[in-house]
């Protein structure tokens, strides 16, 4: 499988590895002040089991993990959970390439559509996913019940001659 970005060793890893826990909880600490104004109006929604984690990617850029996206199986559908760049390497395309190595993981599992959810003050989240063919969706359980959700779904095209390696 080729991966995407030359400039970047990308690895598969788990949902707990140090670095996907990490990156996380930078996203968490960078997303907090946009919430708290609002905070006592979310409903949040149970975070993925490490079992519901088909993959983490994890981006590495001189051994410093930077950027990351997770698929998570739930028993209706696949999700994409956690992209996230570090604020020091954006704007070179790297969640588009790790939204791609997730769809990439996706079509190679026979998967052909896949779902995510957003938050309502996360615009450049909303405009990459619009950028890279994913259309608005109603929101769908469990983040129904968040007035905050924004949620999106993508249909998967197959590899021509049915290959499967990330862009």
């Amino acid at each position: 499988m080729s991966l995407p970005s030359a400039t970047l060793r990308w690895e598969s890893e788990s949902w707990n590895a140090a670095a996907a826990v990490r990156l996380r909880e930078l996203m968490s600490a960078e997303l907090a002040p946009r919430y708290a104004p609002v905070e006592h109006r979310r409903v949040r929604a149970p975070q993925p089991s490490a079992d519901e984690i088909v993959v983490t990617w994890i981006g590495y850029a001189a051994d410093v993990p930077v950027v990351t996206a997770s698929l998570r199986r739930l028993p209706d559908r696949h999700e994409v959970k956690r992209v996230f760049v570090h604020a020091d390497h954006r704007g070179r395309g790297l969640a588009r390439a790790a939204l791609g190595a997730v769809e990439s993981t996706a079509r190679e599992r026979g998967v052909e559509r896949l779902w995510l959810q957003t938050g309502a003050l996360q615009p450049e989240a909303r405009a990459l996913y619009a950028r890279e063919g994913w259309h608005r969706v109603p929101p769908y359980a469990p983040y129904h019940r968040n007035p905050f959700s924004v949620c999106f779904s993508k249909f998967l095209a197959p590899r021509p001659g049915g290959g499967a390696d990330v862009h």
